[in-house]
């Protein structure tokens, strides 16, 4: 009976620290899920950067990229909520103003576009001249 009592506990204790925060792993599956991106193997990049996310909510690159890839496959307004979130862990993240912008500019929402390339190029995003060149 102590020797199932104690092999329960171990694998308790196993499976609580394969759960939750793990920043390693989370990188693992971000490098990974980069690989399938730059390969244009879109599902296989979000499927990795799932994971990525799983492991580390922190980690605004694993949103971003997951929102590049998922706009690759037409899944534009779920990419949008990727940059977005981007944006809510690091307000900083210049790329991510600009993809909202081409996002908005896809739907023909120029003035929406425009205010995001705007904000790209006031926070230092280079060559955005040809973007905002017909903005107000």
């Amino acid at each position: 009976m102590k020797r199932i009592f104690k092999t329960i506990a171990f694998a308790s204790l196993l499976f609580l620290a394969s759960c939750g925060n793990n920043p390693e792993k989370s990188r693992n599956f971000y490098d990974k899920g980069m690989d399938y991106l730059y390969c244009s193997q879109f599902e296989e990049a979000i499927e990795h950067f799932d994971k990525a996310i799983k492991y580390d909510a922190e980690n605004y690159e694993a949103y971003f990229y997951r929102g590049c890839a998922k706009y690759n496959i037409f899944q534009r307004e779920s990419a949008l909520e990727d940059y977005n979130k981007t944006l809510e862990l690091n307000p900083d993240y210049l790329q991510a103003y600009f993809n909202i912008g081409l996002y908005y500019r896809s739907i023909s929402d120029y003035d929406m576009a425009c205010y995001y390339f705007k904000i790209a190029e006031a926070k230092g995003r280079p060559n955005m001249e040809d973007y905002t060149k017909h903005c107000r």
